[in-house]
């Protein structure tokens, strides 16, 4: 959602029209109930036309289900060990393998 009814709350380059009183009376549209259940809040910034639709080559999407099947051939071949197991991806960890697979290390100060 926009930050205030105009758009430009906290913009870089643009003011914001609205007043201080208008902009808290539209945060507060939407209900505790549902931000409850919101459970990351990030603030973007605008982005600039030119840089949505500029020419940019990007990843193609051959690479990435490369990398996507690389990850799930890990996964497979990890949770082959598991006797009678029917988990494919992370997903479908239950507490058991979370303990086995996921380990937590300590951290080292540099």
């Amino acid at each position: 959602m926009n930050p205030s009814p105009c758009g430009y709350s906290n913009h870089p380059q643009k003011p914001c029209t609205c007043a201080p009183s208008v902009v808290t009376k539209y945060q507060k549209r939407i209900s505790g109930p549902i931000l409850d259940r919101i459970d990351i809040h990030i603030e973007v910034p605008s982005v600039n036309y030119e840089k949505l639709s500029g020419d940019r080559v990007g990843e193609t999407a051959a690479s990435i289900r490369a990398r996507v099947q690389a990850a799930r051939n890990i996964q497979l071949q990890r949770f082959s060990k598991i006797e009678s197991s029917n988990i494919v991806c992370i997903a479908d960890m239950h507490i058991g393998e979370i303990r086995q697979f996921c380990k937590l290390r300590k951290k080292v100060k540099a």
